[in-house]
């Protein structure tokens, strides 16, 4: 390792141009020729010259970082496909942006009075919010000067950037989609959390099912675990009307009831049909493969990328609600009545 790398002013020398072009060339600034452009990126090249950002940052008040703070653990996202693909999109974009990520967790039920140490103490040039998150929570970060965004979530009325899928829409899609294939008698299935996801697909669930006037016969109910799911499902099919179709809110949850199911001996979709929702890996991997939602997670998290960047650089800008589209993604998991 070289003891003495390379400063500005050596660069400067070698390139036979001022430290002020050197500056302006690497900060992008001025008016300089193309020609003295490309001598002063090569000589930085050839000697090995990094710019240190930490005095750009300090003179600018800027951190080149974007913080991505996940509900209620960073660790889901790590086993989630929905969110590591989603990582993926955000990291390409900031990356081409040149900033950092700096990943979190944050544990309301531990931590009620304080937010996040890298939000205290300016850490960050903005904060990307990612999971359910509670509106405690919201509110408090709606109060702080940094620019955020709801990624994947959003909190209904508040003046607050986000990107989102349209879950309602979703839900009416496949409900209309289940209908159409002969299904009457429908369960929605959602966990016992207030998700603004969940939330937000169930209603659209209701809303097709009381449109269509099942509404009498289509029912949503809320689970503890998969064990609570499929004991449901089971007494529901056991009646003398039994449902013929099974909505679940993501695909994780549907996988893990179609596998108890079978377990149990009930054939899908032989006796009970069963949809998904965001068109992961579990939708296509189970057996028989799910009938389910696609959403772009890698465009969700470039878009939520692009949105943060826009934020910092105009944070006086109207508040901007952004809705990635999604597709409805036919597989062998509904039958035909």
């Amino acid at each position: 390792m070289n003891p003495n790398p390379p400063n500005i002013k050596d660069v400067a020398k070698a390139a036979e141009c001022s430290i002020a072009t050197v500056s302006c060339v690497l900060n992008e600034r001025g008016r300089i020729s193309e020609a003295t452009k490309v001598r002063v990126r090569e000589t930085c090249q050839k000697m090995g010259y990094f710019p240190s950002s930490a005095g750009r940052n300090l003179r600018s008040r800027r951190t080149e970082t974007i913080g991505i703070l996940f509900y209620p653990s960073c660790a889901h996202i790590f086993r989630d496909i929905f969110y590591a693909e989603m990582m993926g999109g955000l990291e390409e974009e900031l990356t081409q942006a040149n900033h950092n990520l700096l990943l979190a967790g944050y544990d309301i039920s531990t931590q009620q009075q304080t937010l996040p140490k890298f939000i205290r103490e300016g850490s960050v040039d903005g904060v990307i919010l990612m999971g359910g998150c509670p509106d405690e929570f919201n509110q408090r970060l709606r109060k702080t000067p940094l620019p955020f965004l709801l990624l994947d979530t959003d909190a209904p009325g508040a003046a607050v950037d986000s990107i989102t899928s349209d879950g309602f829409r979703a839900m009416v899609d496949i409900t209309a989609y289940l209908h159409n294939k002969g299904h009457r008698r429908m369960l929605m299935i959602r966990h016992c959390t207030d998700n603004y996801n969940e939330i937000t697909r169930c209603q659209g669930f209701e809303a097709e099912t009381r449109r269509l006037e099942l509404d009498s016969c289509a029912e949503t109910i809320q689970v503890q675990t998969t064990e609570d799911a499929v004991r449901e499902i089971i007494l529901r099919l056991n009646r003398p009307d039994p449902i013929t179709a099974v909505c679940t809110v993501n695909d994780d949850m549907a996988a893990n009831i179609l596998y108890q199911l079978q377990a149990a001996g009930i054939r899908v979709p032989e006796q009970v049909s069963m949809t998904g929702f965001d068109n992961t890996g579990f939708s296509q991997n189970t057996c028989p493969p799910l009938t389910t939602i696609h959403i772009d997670r890698t465009l969700m998290g470039t878009e939520g990328a692009k949105m943060i960047l826009s934020r910092i650089q105009n944070p006086g800008a109207p508040v901007r609600k952004q809705v990635i589209p999604h597709t409805l993604v036919e597989r062998e998991s509904v039958k035909t009545i």
